[in-house]
């Protein structure tokens, strides 16, 4: 059962005042997952390694933006540098990741989430779908 079903679980849509609090909550829920779609795309992740000597920036899909390096770093060899730069992306990216999760997880109620973001944004197009069924069907009857 998603979220969704659970947030209309317990209304009675046989008075006036459930069909009114359906619409409010369906209002709601709406403009969570819409905000939510924008949000995903503007996370960004930020990771650092080799003491903050190697700084990375990623975009919301793990993409890097930017890679800083501070002058101290050229003390060490190349493979170390290497490696810092390589760490600080991956946390980065597990940052943006983390990001994301915990965002979707918050418009979701705490449904369950993949760590794949195209899967998680299926999920979030699942519930709108959900709803929007559940809209439909409700005005069908009347």
């Amino acid at each position: 059962m998603t979220q969704m079903n659970r947030d209309f679980d317990d209304l009675r849509l046989d008075t006036p005042e459930g069909l009114d609090e359906f619409v409010r909550r369906s209002d709601e829920m709406l403009n969570r997952l819409g905000g939510v779609q924008y949000e995903l795309g503007a996370i960004t992740g930020e990771g650092e390694a080799a003491d903050g000597m190697a700084r990375a920036v990623v975009d919301s899909t793990g993409r890097l933006e930017r890679v800083t390096l501070d002058p101290r770093i050229a003390r060490l060899d190349t493979a170390t540098i290497a490696e810092a730069v390589t760490e600080a992306v991956r946390a980065a990216q597990d940052d943006a990741r983390c990001r994301s999760e915990e965002l979707i997880s918050e418009a979701t109620g705490g449904e369950p989430i993949t760590l794949d973001m195209a899967a998680a944004r299926r999920q979030l197009e699942e519930i709108g779908e959900d709803l929007a069924r559940t809209l439909r069907d409700l005005s069908s009857g009347f």
